[in-house]
């Protein structure tokens, strides 16, 4: 073996040789290697088992405590259906279209007008025509003042793209008339806060 000093690169690659071959020894080879190189052997520390910590069972509610009675028995469709019928509310409010709209030949004789003025007033939009089939239309009688189309209705109606959105905007309680529906407040004679509700409305839909 050479007297002379080894390079960097060789020391460094001789040290990794001998890591490697150290890890692969045997704990008992490696004692007695220990013993020869005279180096400290490490005492090993004695690991003092954690003992598990107590855990205190959840304390027991206090004051009332509701008790489910769970699913309950399977019943019949029928039975199913009648259960439902006494627990359902009916909404008036969803019933507009039903209780309140006449065909065209009822409410010319309603109203003693002429078919063809009846025609012309839904052809201009100033009146809320829903369509019923092809051909025919009913109208709400909610939306008439005597024998004609209350005051300020053909300003609200162009603001909406549809008869159904005019109609339903109309007859729903609004904040900006003072939480009355707004046909109510056309009624009343409040003509310029319907029409800048439904500004509003058309502007932020």
């Amino acid at each position: 073996m050479s007297a002379a000093k080894p390079s960097h690169l060789t020391r460094t690659a001789l040290t990794k040789a001998i890591e490697r071959k150290v890890e692969r020894m045997p704990l008992h080879d490696l004692v007695e290697l220990a013993s020869t190189l005279k180096v400290t052997v490490p005492v090993a520390k004695t690991l003092r088992r954690r003992e598990p910590t107590a855990v205190a069972p959840p304390a027991a509610p206090t004051g009332r405590v509701l008790q489910g009675t769970g699913v309950g028995p399977v019943v019949s469709a029928a039975k199913g259906s009648r259960l439902l019928d006494a627990i359902t509310v009916d909404d008036e409010a969803t019933d507009w279209a039903e209780s309140e709209l006449v065909g065209a030949g009822a409410l010319v004789g309603r109203l003693s007008i002429a078919r063809g003025t009846l025609d012309n007033w839904r052809k201009a939009g100033k009146v809320v025509a829903l369509r019923k089939g092809l051909r025919n239309f009913v109208y709400p009688l909610r939306q008439f003042d005597r024998r004609r189309p209350v005051d300020g209705l053909d300003q609200i109606v162009e603001h909406f793209t549809s008869a159904e959105e005019a109609w339903e905007w109309l007859v729903a309680p609004n904040r900006m008339t003072d939480g009355k529906a707004p046909i109510d407040a056309l009624h009343a004679g409040e003509v310029k806060s319907v029409v800048s509700a439904a500004l509003a409305a058309f502007e932020y839909a």
